[in-house]
């Protein structure tokens, strides 16, 4: 328990000081162009849990992954109420755990077949996912929209039991699956300190188009939800420091 808290309390000092380096370089890549009080951006991490909907699976049970990102937002008109959130998550983690062997093997081998009931299929992406959000009030709001996501990697776990014990195999499966991925996001959205501070998020992702490759025979397609949080820095209601002051 005291390891755990450690390395969460290395996890937040970590994640702060990237936050202040980040600013520091968006002042100096940007300068005077992003001092707007229509924009705002913003680093992002969710624990995401996915599935393949239309896979065969000896447990029903999320693939667990850390989703990381930043966001930007732009204010449409001048009511406060409606803003465009586009998210950019270098790690949009998806996939399946659970997955039955016997129907949802995408490489023949006698070693898995043999001693393995159950994969766990992990794909990561390059993801954007801009949302159309409604503001209820300066705290709470409703987003919906697309995402578009490119595939980075993909592969295949396996647990072999053996006398010895366990066994893992780690097989490269990113040639079976489509390398594009699109569907739709909904988003239930609350910013602390009245919409000043820290955002949580509740998301929920449907792919539309299949994930692999005709020749695999499969059919699947990806389905999200994640808890995230996000950290502001800059917009309207947080002072864009000068560069100097991180240093």
């Amino acid at each position: 328990m005291q390891m755990k808290k450690v390395i969460l309390l290395l996890f937040l000092v970590t994640l702060t000081s990237v936050s202040a380096k980040s600013q520091a370089v968006i002042a100096l890549l940007f300068g005077d162009k992003i001092k707007s009080d229509n924009i705002g951006l913003g680093l992002f991490i969710g624990e995401q849990g996915s599935f393949i909907t239309g896979a065969e699976t000896l447990e029903f049970r999320p693939n667990l992954s850390l989703s990381l990102g930043a966001y930007i937002d732009v204010k449409i008109g001048h009511n406060d109420k409606w803003i465009l959130q586009n998210y950019i998550l270098f790690k949009s983690p998806k996939g399946a755990a659970g997955l039955d062997v016997k129907s949802e093997l995408l490489a023949a081998d006698s070693l898995v077949i043999t001693h393995t009931d159950m994969i766990q299929r992990k794909l990561s992406y390059l993801q954007v996912t801009p949302v159309m959000r409604y503001c209820l009030s300066p705290t709470w709001s409703v987003g919906v929209g697309p995402y578009a996501a490119l595939l980075a990697r993909g592969h295949d776990i396996y647990s072999v039991k053996k006398n010895e014990g366990d066994l893992s195999y780690n097989m490269k499966m990113r040639d079976k699956f489509n390398w594009i991925d699109f569907g739709l996001a909904l988003d239930l959205q609350c910013r602390l300190m009245k919409g000043k501070g820290l955002q949580f998020n509740l998301h929920y992702e449907q792919g539309l188009i299949e994930i692999y490759k005709q020749s695999t025979g499969l059919s699947g397609k990806n389905m999200t939800f994640h808890i995230g949080a996000g950290i502001p820095i800059k917009g309207k209601n947080a002072k864009m420091s000068h560069p100097s002051d991180n240093f």
